[in-house]
């Protein structure tokens, strides 16, 4: 089959996507991947070894020029609508202040109070307490609008008001696998009327997008949509597959144009993730109930994630679980690579995170920990994201506080290395570390992709006591987990403690986890039956 898989990144560091295209690629597909064209990416077009293609879309240019037309055709006439009710509300204060009526005289009378030019008669009382009164019902409307208005684009209320205890509750029920009832299921749903158009929603949640410094992310996405959908469509599929939550709108304008199957993967749960700014959530929870109907193969990324679709979204199609394991690859002896581009000496032991520098992901109380490590013990910070600035200021002022000769070498940031060459870096580390924060959903049922990287590359695990990821290392005795409370003290103790003994064993836990969980040995077959189910229901095959 012709497959058109669509995702919203430049795919360049996508472990998932391209362990997932290749290997179809390798089955006899045609496989072409639409990203988006950015800094970071190495063209427009791109083969890779096996045969697949990348299509990265330069889709901004065009999306601004519509926007402007946005601008004239739905924003204005609403500025126009403000501009209305403003002239109406200051006439009506001209009315209210003229010379004569009523309610004028009420106002001069409470003027003449607050200067205490003349005592007050019963009939002045009467008329300024009406003129309160009809303020603060003035006030009180704009305040319930207000927050009506708050409310629509808040986050689920049940989630935020007690979302440890919700996520204590979803994971033990999740460890139990015991059957949910769906109106007990503490999902997070949207409070998105269906009769609020997308635009609409895009438009109003772009200034909410502003305080975060990701202007236009949500209004433009109409536009990368379009962009996609028409790249997509002269490739002329025979099954698009999306993945992540913010192309699945694109999957299904491709689906309905070409009338094809869609096919989509759920990397995440998005609606508990750990960007919660307002709007966001309700937003992710908005796509999932408008579009999943629409889905005619579902992946999830673990058993826990499978569980909250099905409950969540009944109307899905039954999940097929496809983790994010590795390929199984030799080992090559390590070169001395992650030393080197850290400044270490070669007798240095790492603790190791890469990946993403973002929010909920513990990594402000990670940098505080390196200086809490033993001797000859550093911590290095191999990846990149918008939280980089502030951890390297937090690991500049501990330096600066402590005075201690040496706190220097303590932690170092490093660019992320390639993908293809991640496990030669990888292996250079002593322990690898998953510090996620667990006031998420998300972040509960994680199994990232260095859950198995860091073993893949005989590098024991340090985990967050979370199901899916505690059970790893648990069953395969293949690293540590961390206290119920993340700190700082917690983690340094915890390396502390470490015998070169009971790290050597781990190395072995590491090597029976890889051999049992890897892409060929479990997920490649299920990605290829799944597929050979929509084989000649394509309409260009």
């Amino acid at each position: 089959m012709n497959v058109c898989m669509v995702v919203q990144n430049n795919v360049t560091r996508d472990g998932r996507v391209m362990r997932e295209a290749n290997s179809l690629q390798r089955a006899g597909h045609s496989v072409t991947v639409l990203g988006l064209l950015d800094a970071d990416a190495a063209s427009p077009v791109e083969y890779l070894d096996s045969g697949v293609r990348i299509f990265r879309v330069f889709w901004l240019a065009n999306a601004y020029r519509s926007l402007i037309w946005s601008a004239l055709l739905r924003v204005l006439p609403v500025f126009a609508v403000i501009v209305v009710v403003l002239a109406a509300i200051a006439y009506g204060l001209k009315l209210l202040f003229a010379a004569h009526g009523p309610l004028a005289q009420g106002g001069l009378a409470l003027m003449r109070f607050v200067r205490g030019a003349m005592a007050w008669s019963v009939l002045d009382a009467i008329y300024a307490v009406l003129v309160v009164l009809i303020a603060a019902a003035l006030v009180y409307l704009i305040w319930r609008a207000a927050r009506a208005y708050l409310g629509l684009f808040g986050t689920g209320a049940r989630m935020r008001a007690n979302e440890e205890d919700t996520i204590r509750r979803y994971a033990e029920a999740l460890i139990k696998e015991g059957a949910l009832d769906d109106a007990d299921f503490p999902s997070v749903k949207s409070r998105i009327p269906s009769w609020v158009p997308d635009w609409l929603l895009a438009v109003t949640l772009e200034p909410l997008e502003w305080f975060g410094g990701n202007a236009t992310r949500f209004t433009l996405l109409r536009y990368r949509a379009r962009e996609m959908t028409e790249v997509a469509v002269r490739i002329k599929p025979d099954i698009v597959h999306c993945h992540d939550c913010l192309t699945l709108p694109t999957g299904v304008r491709i689906k309905k144009k070409l009338g094809i199957p869609l096919i989509y993967d759920a990397h995440e749960i998005y609606e508990a993730a750990a960007t919660r700014m307002a709007g966001i959530t309700d937003y992710y929870a908005r796509v999932h109930k408008k579009y999943l109907k629409h889905v005619d193969g579902f992946i999830a990324v673990n058993d826990s994630a499978a569980l909250y679709y099905h409950h969540a979204y009944p109307q899905t199609p039954k999940p097929v679980v496809i983790r994010n394991a590795i390929q199984l690859s030799p080992s090559e002896p390590y070169d001395g690579r992650l030393h080197d581009a850290a400044d270490l000496p070669e007798d240095r032991r790492i603790l190791l995170y890469q990946g993403g520098f973002s929010e909920g992901r513990g990594l402000p109380t990670l940098v505080r920990a390196a200086f809490l490590l033993p001797p000859n013990w550093s911590l290095v910070m191999m990846g990149w994201g918008p939280l980089a600035g502030q951890l390297k200021q937090i690991a500049a002022q501990a330096i600066s506080r402590s005075g201690r000769e040496g706190d220097q070498e303590k932690i170092r940031f490093i660019p992320p290395a390639p993908q293809k060459e991640l496990k030669s870096w990888t292996q250079g580390a002593t322990l690898g570390i998953i510090p996620y924060d667990g006031k998420m959903l998300n972040h509960w049922i994680a199994t990232p992709n260095k859950l198995w990287e860091y073993p893949g590359a005989g590098v024991p695990l340090i985990v967050q006591p979370f199901p899916e990821m505690r059970r790893v290392v648990t069953t395969y005795k293949c690293g540590w987990v961390l206290p119920e409370s993340l700190t700082a003290s917690g983690i340094a103790d915890l390396v502390a403690s470490l015998s070169d003994e009971e790290i050597a064993q781990a190395r072995l836990g590491c090597m029976r986890f890889i051999e049992a969980d890897n892409w060929s040995a479990r997920y490649e077959k299920r990605l290829l039956d799944l597929y050979a189910g929509f084989a000649g229901s394509g309409t260009h095959a």
